[in-house]
């Protein structure tokens, strides 16, 4: 008889698997990959832990049989020794998604407050690297946990687009968050069929690169170009290429260049101290050319190691004076203190996909959008996270606003957990017309296939990092250099 209860308990747990359902380990990590269905824990680099119980709570509120789940999927472990994510990243948009899910619920802001939402995580762990794993685990649980989108997937890397394209494959609509890289929304590098079902809330690279141009059209002076050649790393690959097209149109004429190559996989040494190596040759380089401006086309992680060895280099150390200019990806530096770079002069700018009460610096006001930031704002305060200014890397706007973005095509039609193949369909429906008004502006998309799932003139805040590593905003502005209107479709 002992055996027999002691036999029906194992069936249910199972001691020796470190990983909850949903969920395994692969290769040498402990890091358990998958969607975690009773929300569990993702192991010991769980960035996401202390929001636990926030999630629980959230889920056991929600009501009816025809319920539906939003699944946030990402890095949910990243590694500090090969990953250019941040822990605190990552929790920001999974405090996001929550905020989002539970308005979601209780006021009219994604159409009606029925079906109610849950939320779920999903990890494809370090370097996103098992997206095939965690893609297939959401689809194996799709029917059982009743889900009709995938939200999140904050990178652009090769196999972030091969975990949408997985998902969109097999029906799930797919909002990321903060991927921005162009052709994200490719099947593959080189093919020129589109993702279907893929959609993002952040600006382009394009965009973004036309926006940093327009900014530097009131600066005089040289530009250097530096570029990572990674040809995995989407984002880096395609800023530098939007970068270069909209300074010729601007301009006229080609910026100088300068490349280097970020690692893939690396043994026995740090991320950092391979990129040391590299960028003590590149800042070298730079000397010899005496820019006055350098626009940087790669991973936060990797310019702050750029931003160190021009702090360290003894050379040309009394003349020079240089502004350093990037995109999104530079948030991952907020609230880390700057190197100290006297007698050298340098600053520090980046276009980024949304912050903190960026609303307050538009020009033309939009008050629209000010009131949306304002009760996202109370929602999310009252998650009570506690590190240093939650909202100024974006990535909880952003989420918030892909969850919110599902959500709403969701609710469209009837049984959207059984026809969860027509939740894309819903979002094609938010246009220049009909747009969604989101905490990061107004979200619309074209009916054109090359562009599939881009939005269309997105704001995008333009700050600068104090020495301390605070992030001030200079302004905010438009790729087309006016507000979002019925005219960025045309």
């Amino acid at each position: 008889m002992v055996v027999v209860v002691v036999a029906a308990g194992l069936a249910v747990w199972q001691p020796w698997e470190p990983c909850g359902n949903g969920m395994r380990t692969v290769g040498t990590s402990s890091d358990c990959v998958g969607i975690d269905v009773d929300n569990t824990s993702f192991g010991d680099n769980d960035a996401t832990r202390d929001l636990r119980a926030l999630i629980d709570e959230h889920n056991a509120k929600v009501a009816g049989q025809d319920s539906v789940t939003v699944v946030v999927l990402d890095n949910m472990t990243p590694s500090t020794q090969t990953d250019s994510i941040d822990a605190k990243q990552v929790q920001h948009g999974v405090a996001g998604a929550l905020a989002a899910a539970s308005r979601a619920n209780t006021e009219q802001v994604a159409r009606e407050t029925s079906p109610q939402v849950k939320l779920k995580l999903a990890n494809y762990g370090a370097s996103n690297e098992e997206a095939e794993v965690a893609a297939q685990a959401i689809i194996d649980a799709r029917a059982s946990e009743r889900i009709v989108a995938v939200v999140g997937l904050g990178q652009s890397l090769s196999h972030t687009r091969l975990a949408a394209t997985r998902l969109s494959d097999e029906g799930l609509a797919v909002v990321s968050g903060m991927a921005s890289a162009d052709d994200m929304n490719r099947r593959f590098q080189d093919d020129s069929t589109h993702t279907e079902r893929f959609y993002r809330i952040t600006p382009t690279n394009i965009d973004a690169a036309k926006a940093a141009v327009g900014y530097l059209k009131s600066r005089k002076g040289k530009l250097v170009l530096v570029h990572d050649t990674n040809s995995g790393d989407i984002y880096s690959r395609t800023l530098a290429e939007a970068f270069r097209s909209a300074y010729w149109t601007e301009f006229g004429e080609r910026p100088g260049e300068e490349d280097y190559s970020s690692p893939t996989d690396l043994v026995g040494i740090s991320r950092e101290k391979y990129m040391e190596d590299m960028f003590a040759d590149v800042f070298a380089r730079i000397c010899t050319e005496q820019p006055d401006q350098v626009y940087f086309a790669g991973r936060g992680a990797d310019l702050a190691v750029f931003l160190k060895t021009i702090a360290s280099s003894g050379i040309c150390v009394n003349d020079l004076n240089l502004d350093v200019i990037t995109s999104d990806d530079a948030s991952a530096l907020v609230h880390r203190p700057l190197p100290e770079f006297a007698p050298k002069r340098v600053r520090v700018f980046y276009t980024s996909v949304a912050t903190q009460g960026q609303w307050d610096h538009a020009d033309p006001p939009q008050p629209d959008s000010q009131a949306q930031y304002r009760k996202f704002e109370d929602a999310f305060n009252r998650l009570g996270l506690t590190d240093n200014d939650p909202l100024t890397d974006g990535y909880a706007m952003s989420v918030h606003d892909a969850l919110l973005v599902a959500t709403a095509a969701a609710r469209g039609f009837e049984a959207p957990a059984e026809n969860y193949k027509q939740v894309s369909n819903w979002i094609k429906k938010f246009d220049c017309k009909g747009p969604f008004s989101g905490v990061t502006g107004e979200i619309a998309y074209q009916n054109d296939t090359a562009r599939q799932g881009n939005p269309v003139g997105k704001a995008m805040p333009i700050m600068r990092l104090e020495p301390n590593g605070h992030p001030v905003q200079e302004s905010l502005v438009w790729p087309s250099g006016q507000p979002f209107g019925p005219q960025s479709c045309e």
